[in-house]
């Protein structure tokens, strides 16, 4: 799912609901968040829906809340509800959310849980034919995994500097002033149209690149070419540098109300006023003009949904004479589907663009197809590193065909949130075809041989951030691209087993080479002494204790936090809490700053391990729960202390429950009953290992 633009643009109900005693009926919470929704204030509605779910618990509104982060892209917190409503579906009346499910399951790069809804799907007798088609082409991009090119030569990150803000980007291009144009709201946080707006619309911005290699602080383009009143963006600029293409644009709530072609001339170092390109444009919506070249003429390229099209946005054509143009002509049905196209970039007899309308990898896939000087051969799937399980678009390279730019809502390290959401937002990315290419090749097994469905995370302990991560359910073997002087960590898992790790680095290697691991994932046995555990219930391991006064992670209690690490790596959208406990002994305060500490030590050693950090909140409660009768003033020994000098995780976030191994641990005591209640702890064990003696 792609927008033009991206906005969260609220309307303003303060004074409806700021007065006092005003009690805020069932009716009008459901009328707020309807009126919300239409105007494209999601998440404002999202926000009235849950207050209105809260007082009456009607599933259908959380389908309602599920939709719309659907249509932010926050596709994390639309998967948790989805789960959560067909988990407590015993009626199976919301089965019809199954689509939207594997939807958002593919948008993540989950393609198994993709693939086990979309089996689901096709083999009820309930699901309609038209559906079926959509649910076959999605399929069918999953099926075509192992067939995309690596592209291992190609790197990928976020364009350095300040262009990238929290709102979207999008069209990069490199203006004949060397410096980089592109569209943005270069904004940090949601728009809000309350009246203190401002001029909020997008602009056109250019930002020059300085001698570190990173791109200065934007500038906007002049008042004659970002009017007021207007969005600007799909820049792009002719063969000679001499006219700049650009769109403008009306919004309506999130979706384009209008949408024209207009062209700068650059005369006397400045661009001029736009001029509208009448003859392409009308009732429809035009955007994404880039030139190029057909049957020997000069053409400009577009995207519509002007009447002819095959279906949604087509590509367009129109041959250029001069400064005069013909009427459009659509590509046709090799390039063009029932879907959308947008985003053509023409070089040397092949287009590039995007497409939602191909079997691809997730949302826009970027797509080439070669003129052959009669017709257009059958698109090609540009394959990894340009694509990814989001939305990719807008590829640009450059002369010499080395480097580039696309723009995608992909994650990654750095990436400003809007709404703590990682994907709301398009940022633009850079790319480089690397000189020196070393990669890695994985091959994964079982007992009995090759093993298919794993999911393997490539983390560069150098530099941290996100890990590289590919999942495939039928594939036996994954390549990645390395860099020089790297160290790295290669966690492979697959559900039933347990995880299999490898750590290595690229230090000294100087010519291209491939480095080869092979995984062998050993089957969990089926253990009758595996217990399920919900959201914020404490879960207290056997060894994590600390010595009196310390927060060093003992020796012991590695293996401990070894298993919590590949329970996050079995949950991979798992955030847990580390709350981490002292004894009686000692003032309150250097109690409550020591067991800080302690959770920030263990939560160190998993992020160390390759665990983001962001997915673990380190918690120091002090001596305020204490777990036996040691409380202030009781005489006990340095091992009945040591019970309560601890550390516990707990779920917070991501999955509702998880599976983990009872302990034969039998020291558990009880909660203090000077302290709120809280869910007693639930002991757990590391899988099978060579245990060390318990430390209490």
């Amino acid at each position: 799912m792609k927008f033009f633009f991206s906005i969260i643009a609220c309307l303003y109900f303060v004074n409806l609901f700021a007065q006092p005693r005003t009690t805020v009926t069932y009716e009008t919470k459901l009328k707020v968040a309807d009126m919300s929704a239409k105007a494209g204030d999601y998440y404002n509605a999202i926000e009235w829906f849950d207050k209105a779910y809260d007082e009456s618990k009607d599933p259908n509104l959380q389908v309602a809340m599920a939709d719309l982060y659907v249509l932010a892209r926050d596709y994390k917190r639309a998967e948790q509800i989805y789960t959560r409503l067909l988990k407590r579906d015993k009626e199976k009346e919301f089965e019809d959310i199954r689509p939207a499910l594997a939807s958002v399951y593919k948008y993540q790069g989950k393609y198994k849980e993709a693939l086990a809804e979309y089996e689901l799907i096709l083999g009820s007798a309930l699901t309609p034919d038209s559906l079926k088609a959509v649910i076959m082409r999605e399929k069918a991009g999953i099926d075509m995994l192992d067939k995309y090119e690596n592209n291992l030569e190609v790197v990928v990150g976020l364009v350095p500097g300040k262009v990238n803000s929290g709102s979207a980007e999008s069209a990069p291009a490199i203006g004949p002033d060397g410096e980089l144009y592109y569209s943005s709201f270069n904004a940090r946080k949601e728009i809000v149209l309350d009246g203190k707006e401002g001029d909020y619309e997008a602009k056109l911005f250019k930002a020059a690149l300085n001698d570190k290699g990173e791109y200065e602080k934007p500038q906007a383009l002049a008042d004659n070419v970002n009017r007021a009143g207007f969005n600007s963006g799909g820049v792009s600029f002719s063969s000679d540098g001499r006219k700049m293409y650009f769109t403008r644009a009306t919004l309506e709530a999130n979706g384009i109300e209008t949408s024209r072609i207009y062209i700068s001339y650059f005369r006397d170092r400045n661009w001029s006023a736009a001029t509208d390109v009448s003859v392409l444009n009308g009732d429809f919506l035009n955007k994404h003009p880039f030139e190029g070249e057909l049957f020997g003429k000069k053409v400009l390229f577009f995207s519509s949904n002007r009447p002819g099209s095959e279906g949604g946005f087509d590509l367009f054509y129109s041959e250029m004479n001069g400064d005069d143009f013909g009427l459009p002509v659509n590509l046709g049905p090799v390039v063009n589907t029932k879907q959308d196209e947008i985003s053509p970039f023409y070089k040397e007899g092949t287009l590039y663009y995007s497409t939602s309308g191909q079997p691809g990898m997730g949302g826009f896939d970027l797509f080439y197809a070669t003129w052959n000087g009669s017709k257009w051969e059958d698109p090609v799937n540009m394959g990894y590193q340009y694509n990814s399980s989001y939305d990719d678009m807008f590829l640009r390279i450059d002369p010499s065909g080395k480097r580039g730019f696309i723009v995608s809502n992909r994650p990654f390290k750095g990436k400003l949130k809007m709404k703590a959401s990682e994907t709301c937002c398009d940022d633009i990315y850079g790319f480089a075809i690397k000189e020196l290419v070393i990669d890695l090749f994985t091959e994964i097994t079982n007992e009995k041989g090759p093993l298919e469905g794993a999911t393997v995370e490539v983390y560069d302990l150098t530099l941290g951030g996100y890990p590289d991560t590919k999942s495939n359910p039928k594939a036996v073997d994954f390549s990645f691209t390395l860099e020089a002087e790297r160290n790295y960590k290669v966690v492979v898992s697959r559900e039933g087993f347990y995880p299999d790790t490898a750590v290595f680095n690229t230090v000294g290697i100087i010519d291209d080479y491939t480095v080869r691991k092979k995984f062998l994932l050993k089957p969990k046995p089926v253990d009758a002494d595996m217990s399920e555990v919900g959201r914020n219930e404490p879960i207290r391991l056997n060894n994590i204790y600390y010595d009196l006064d310390k927060w060093d992670i003992l020796p012991d209690a590695e293996q401990d936090l070894s298993y919590i690490e590949e329970l996050m790596i079995e949950y991979p959208d798992m955030v847990i809490e580390l709350g981490s406990h002292t004894d009686a002994q000692g003032e309150n305060a250097y109690n409550q700053k020591l067991s800080q500490k302690r959770a920030e030590s263990a939560r160190d050693w998993l992020s160390n391990e390759g665990i983001a950090a962001d997915r673990i909140k380190a918690v120091g409660y002090g001596e305020s729960v204490i777990l036996n009768k040691c409380k202030n003033g009781v005489r006990c020994t340095d091992d009945e202390h040591r019970q309560n000098r601890r550390t516990e995780f707990k779920i917070i976030a991501g999955p509702t429950t998880i599976k983990i191994k009872k302990s034969n641990f039998d020291g558990a005591g009880e909660q203090s009953s000077e302290v709120s209640p809280v869910t007693p702890s639930t002991p757990v064990q590391a899988p099978p290992r060579e245990r060390k003696r318990s430390r209490n």
